[in-house]
């Protein structure tokens, strides 16, 4: 028999309190709702106070589905619960806070001892520390705190298309960032008034297939170029694009590499290269390629390869400036960040997956090298982008990423099916990262994003391209721009 343990009201209400109060940092002001269901084997769950906690009625604990729908109906975004055991005089309490459409993400803290009031106020402590971050990193007199997000999310009107990839960066040197959006056939560069975009320009000639698109100034010029990459057939194809003053024109054609901008350090922006193939897709280590041999002289002119795993994909990784050194920050197994130090030793794994997008690259052949006509060939989804940010100006990045929601039973194989998305900014802190802040969940996943910010993390928001599911109509949809700030 159960052991039916009863506590006066007081500190399972200053349990819950915390817990809610951690949200309003980051997630309250959003007005996320948390489903509270009772704790295990504890007689009294009333809840006081003022907050925005709905308890719920009592669900088997080995039914997660039950619960999940519970909290749905109510429109909850979070689920809090746990249980209470008694051993003698000692009370064992256990948490766990975690997104209502992937419990998998969730934390869970155990406390132990015999004064209930002090466990509470441990435990929520625990638990924001954990699942929201403090925004303070460090120790003693390391410590510093790093900015955050309002709180406040808004969205731009529904444009029609099928997006791909977006990118962020002054491309008409008027002193003021555009945004390119990559569309599967076409190429639009927008202009941003207040939460929306206006057209500028429609580069005509792009391609079909494309991929990815970065903004950045790797030929040192002051205007940004527009990179953009295809997959056709097995085979990658990337172009860099000028605005010359009247319209954008090609600068190199047709470059058979992946390609991507990347930030390393006191060598400034440099354009890195990987090459592909028809069955793995990515082949063979990431290098950079030498400036201004990219054009139709130089376009086959590889550099020195980065210090990664083996098996990286180019657009799998990012770079972190630490004082006059660069680190790489890279997803391991099951989704989870790795820090790597400048020569690509392996410094820190966390213990988070941090689930990449719905835009996925698919393979033309199958291992054998056979046309694939039983859907049998490699399909690899495209992650997150990694930005690296010095929020605080310590001259030491911080990184913020993306992570989407996998919807409860929609993750089967090789389809994903997101519901939501959140970002995560995690500190250096020595040879290790810590999270610092965690955002409300935007309201729909993130097919691509960018981070915009001054320094000293001043006017910082994060724009993330969301579909539109509910806007589907046959073949193409519609998406917009959720601004989280």
């Amino acid at each position: 028999m159960k052991p039916n343990i009863r506590f006066r009201l007081f500190p399972i209400a200053a349990v819950i309190a915390a817990c809610c109060l951690a949200l309003s940092g980051n997630a309250w002001a959003s007005k996320q709702v948390v489903a509270f269901f009772p704790l295990q084997n504890l007689a009294d769950n009333t809840i006081s106070g003022d907050l925005d906690v709905r308890l719920m009625a009592s669900v088997n604990p080995d039914e997660p589905d039950a619960m999940r729908n519970k909290a749905r109906g109510t429109g909850a975004t979070y689920i809090l619960a746990g249980a209470v055991s008694r051993i003698g005089r000692t009370v064992t309490m256990d948490l766990t806070l975690s997104a209502v459409e992937d419990p998998g993400k969730g934390r869970t803290v155990v406390v132990t001892g015999t004064e209930f009031a002090r466990m509470a106020t441990e435990a929520a402590s625990k638990l924001k520390y954990l699942f929201f971050g403090d925004e303070v990193v460090g120790d003693g007199s390391g410590k510093r705190r790093i900015p955050k997000l309002s709180g406040t999310i808004s969205r731009s009107r529904n444009i029609p298309g099928d997006i791909v990839s977006i990118a962020w960066g002054d491309t008409d040197r008027n002193g003021k960032p555009e945004m390119v959006a990559a569309y599967a056939d076409a190429l639009v560069v927008y202009r941003v008034e207040g939460d929306e975009l206006v057209e500028m320009a429609r580069i005509p000639d792009a391609g079909t297939d494309l991929i990815h698109v970065d903004a950045a100034d790797i030929n040192r010029n002051g205007i940004a170029e527009i990179i953009t990459v295809r997959y056709v057939a097995g085979k990658s194809l990337s172009d860099v694009w000028e605005f010359d003053g009247n319209r954008y024109s090609p600068v190199a054609r047709d470059i058979p590499y992946f390609l991507r901008a990347l930030d390393m350090g006191k060598d400034g922006i440099v354009l890195t290269g990987q090459e592909s193939d028809p069955i793995v897709i990515f082949k063979g280590p990431v290098f950079r390629l030498a400036q201004g041999k990219y054009g139709a002289d130089g376009d086959k002119d590889k550099g020195s390869p980065l210090p990664l795993p083996d098996g990286t994909w180019i657009y799998s990784f990012g770079t972190l400036k630490n004082r006059d050194k660069v680190r790489f920050v890279t997803f391991g197994g099951r989704e989870r960040i790795v820090l790597l130090d400048e020569n690509g030793k392996k410094l820190w794994e966390g213990i988070d997956a941090v689930s990449g997008t719905e835009t996925a690259i698919k393979a033309p052949l199958d291992s054998s090298g056979k046309e694939d006509t039983q859907q049998a060939a490699r399909l690899l989804h495209l992650p997150n982008r990694l930005f690296g940010a010095d929020l605080d100006g310590d001259k030491t990045d911080e990184l913020i990423v993306l992570n989407n929601l996998v919807a409860a039973g929609g993750f089967f194989e090789n389809i994903r099916v997101f519901s939501n998305a959140e970002a995560l900014c995690f500190a250096q802190n020595g040879d290790s990262l810590q999270l610092a802040w965690r955002t409300a969940q935007a309201g729909n996943s993130a097919r691509d994003s960018f981070v915009d910010y001054s320094p000293g993390g001043k006017g910082l928001r994060i724009g993330i391209v969301s579909r539109d599911k509910g806007k589907i109509l046959g073949k193409y949809g519609e998406w917009n721009i959720i601004w989280l700030r």
